[in-house]
């Protein structure tokens, strides 16, 4: 798919989402990723994201395994001890189905994880952004504007709200583009991308429900899409959970619909942590 090799289409994909999530974490103020515990690790081009009084998969997370370099049993067991040492509940690592050595699915049934939900890996080419109309007029934010991007985000994601500090850390920093959508002059929307060379990472799309079926997602990767060309960038790359007829997503029928393709279905591997009391 898209002239790559096997190997150029998994690190694509997935070190291209390690990069962005990782500068995200370390974009929180110091003295706050203190209070919450926040940790980021690397092995390699492995990360491990650590937020450990959350106990949610996208907070807690080994992501890149097997990618760009074939994993080792070491090197799983040094990534789960991280998650561990750090005090998480809940260990997940999301294995992409192109990671290196296939054995790499059994070394994590073999420590007692289990597979959960998938999430869609989604990919696009530089073929130009698509026509979209809504009424929602999309705007580029700086860092002035960063707590109207964090109270829709936190809003509309349903996110403890004593996340505001980490959601709105980015804003304005290198790499990153923001994006709000107004209903005249409401606040009802909000994106993001991540610019690392040639790869441009989306994410963090949400919409209030009041708010919804009005193209205003649609008009946020248009022009995301949009600017992210205007800077070079060749590859644009996300995720949305799977798309199933039981639960339906309609932020991966937004992705189809602005050009991304499905790349793979990759699955999170879970198990509860083994704590020992201090």
């Amino acid at each position: 798919m898209f002239d790559l090799t096997t190997a150029e289409f998994a690190r694509l994909n997935e070190l291209g989402e390690a990069e962005a999530w990782a500068n995200y974490y370390l974009c929180a103020p110091p003295e706050f990723a203190r209070e919450i515990r926040l940790k980021v690790q690397s092995i390699g081009s492995v990360k491990i994201t650590a937020i450990p009084g959350i106990d949610f998969n996208i907070f807690n997370r080994i992501i890149g395994l097997g990618v760009g370099t074939p994993a080792t049993e070491a090197m799983l067991d040094q990534a789960i001890a991280m998650l561990q040492d750090a005090g998480v509940k809940t260990l997940c690592v999301q294995l992409s189905p192109l990671a290196e050595p296939a054995q790499l699915v059994d070394w994590l049934k073999t420590r007692g994880f289990t597979h959960g939900s998938n999430w869609a890996k989604m990919i696009r080419d530089n073929a130009p952004a698509p026509a979209v109309q809504t009424d929602l007029r999309v705007e580029a934010i700086g860092r002035e504007q960063a707590g109207i991007l964090t109270e829709v985000a936190i809003t509309a994601f349903g996110m403890p709200p004593q996340l505001r500090h980490l959601v709105g850390g980015c804003v304005g920093k290198p790499g990153w583009h923001h994006y709000v959508g107004f209903d005249g002059e409401q606040p009802v929307s909000a994106a993001a991308m991540f610019v690392s060379g040639e790869v441009c990472w989306l994410g963090f799309g949400s919409t209030l429900t009041s708010h919804r079926k009005r193209g205003g997602q649609a008009a946020m990767f248009a022009r995301r899409i949009q600017d992210g060309l205007a800077l070079g960038c060749k590859w644009f790359i996300t995720e949305a959970a799977e798309d199933t007829p039981e639960s339906p997503n309609p932020s991966y029928h937004n992705m189809l619909r602005a050009g991304f393709r499905l790349a793979y279905l990759r699955p999170n591997y879970v198990r509860k942590a083994t704590l020992i009391p201090g």
